[in-house]
């Protein structure tokens, strides 16, 4: 009676261990909201954007749209540079695809290093980081 009470704790220890509980929810929408730029990092330098420049943003939607607006100071006043309306989409494995203003659309990872904040990444633009900040 003793070992089978052990072998049913140890069965039972084992099936409450699990490393996957099947609850992944990374669909994608941890990006949805407005995203303001913050800074762009070139082979790991920070380059500590204008306020103006900060302005600029990327909002994208549940629906998967998104609009963008680029800000840029041009003889002491703060102008929009560019906008777009288009798409994101989340390929899966941190990897999205969208579209920066004065850059073009875009393929590459997002690592968010809070809730409130990610670097952008993308093969097309070696040793680039894109911060963006809620």
């Amino acid at each position: 009676m003793k070992k089978i009470l052990i072998l049913f704790l140890s069965l039972s220890l084992f099936a409450s261990c699990s490393d996957d509980d099947g609850t992944n929810t990374d669909d994608g929408s941890k990006i949805v909201g407005k995203w303001f730029l913050l800074d762009v990092r070139s082979s790991g330098q920070q380059n500590t954007l204008s306020e103006c420049n900060q302005q600029s943003f990327i909002e994208f939607m549940a629906d998967g749209s998104a609009t963008s607006e680029f800000y840029e100071e041009t003889d002491g006043n703060c102008e929009l540079d560019d906008s777009d309306d288009g798409n994101w989409t989340y390929l899966g494995d941190s990897r999205y695809t969208f579209f920066i203003p004065n850059v073009g659309t875009q393929t590459g990872t997002v690592s968010f290093t809070s809730n409130s904040q990610f670097i952008f990444t993308t093969p097309s633009l070696p040793g680039v980081e894109v911060v963006f900040e809620k």
